[in-house]
């Protein structure tokens, strides 16, 4: 895990949400922001921390706790929580004038990419987009998972061996995820989706997400091994995102795998840069 010199750390108040977030090469011209999955111990440390160095040398790096996780405000829409996060996101970019980024996502945070893409006037002031394992839906039995995690030490090294390829992680690593999981309001905030009234209700309106509309750049990252989001799946995305989409790209990383850039972080930063740079 990359050491607290790499980056700042910062709060700043976006759409009525307090909101913390890490801070790198401000000096740079272009900004690249992270955001980091859904899951229990999602954090902008822990997703991106690794990364960080690697961008700020040539960018302006942002890596926000999304709404709900790490030390940002706990809080969740019933309503339409994707809108919240996604308006938060917004907001959050207006407040510390960011214009213009490249958005990298992993999991959720690059599902909301994909997702905010689609929508006939993007809400997100996005340039180039990668997606590390994110977009097309809920993973593969991740409702079973929120539904049984009950924040052990046990349960965490569980959903590591299935997050993950192989174990490269160590016991550090594991006890920070469980102490972000343990933060209060953060196992609340995630599992608040499963909840079901005990009536008949229409769900939420949702949008459709019509990737093959999506004219951004795009890169989508994708491990070979990953059993949250099988290759087949993230093959069958890129074929949508590639429909009339001359710049989307497709990278599949050998002995990966939902966290390319965890688990291969040398050839991820080296997609990652040459992408942004092309």
């Amino acid at each position: 895990m990359a050491s607290d010199s790499d980056y700042t750390s910062g709060y700043v108040v976006a759409d009525g949400v307090r909101t913390h977030y890490l801070e790198a090469g401000r000096d740079n011209d272009e900004t690249v922001v992270l955001l980091h999955g859904g899951e229990f111990g999602g954090a902008a440390e822990v997703t991106w921390g690794r990364t960080i160095p690697a961008l700020a040398s040539e960018y302006h790096v942002l890596a926000p706790d999304a709404v709900g996780f790490g030390d940002t405000e706990k809080r969740y829409d019933f309503t339409d929580q994707f809108d919240f996060r996604v308006r938060h996101l917004r907001a959050f970019c207006e407040t510390l004038c960011v214009d213009s980024a490249h958005f990298v996502g992993n999991s959720m945070g690059g599902g909301d990419i994909l997702s905010a893409l689609c929508e006939s006037e993007p809400p997100l002031p996005v340039e180039k987009a990668v997606s590390v394992s994110g977009g097309g839906g809920i993973p593969v039995g991740f409702e079973e998972l929120l539904e049984s995690f009950d924040c052990s030490e046990s349960a965490m090294h569980e959903f590591l061996d299935d997050l993950y390829y192989e174990q490269w992680w160590d016991e550090t690593h594991l006890q920070r995820r469980l102490e972000l999981a343990r933060v209060p309001g953060q196992w609340q905030a995630i599992v608040a989706g499963t909840l079901d009234p005990p009536f008949e209700q229409d769900p939420p309106t949702r949008r459709e997400t019509d990737y093959e509309s999506v004219d951004r750049p795009v890169l989508l990252v994708a491990g070979a091994d990953d059993e949250l989001k099988p290759r087949s799946w993230m093959e069958d995305l890129f074929e949508r995102l590639a429909d009339g989409n001359p710049d989307a790209r497709f990278e599949l990383l050998e002995d990966c795998g939902h966290c390319a850039q965890l688990e291969r972080p040398g050839r991820f930063e080296r997609l990652l840069l040459d992408f942004l740079a092309d």
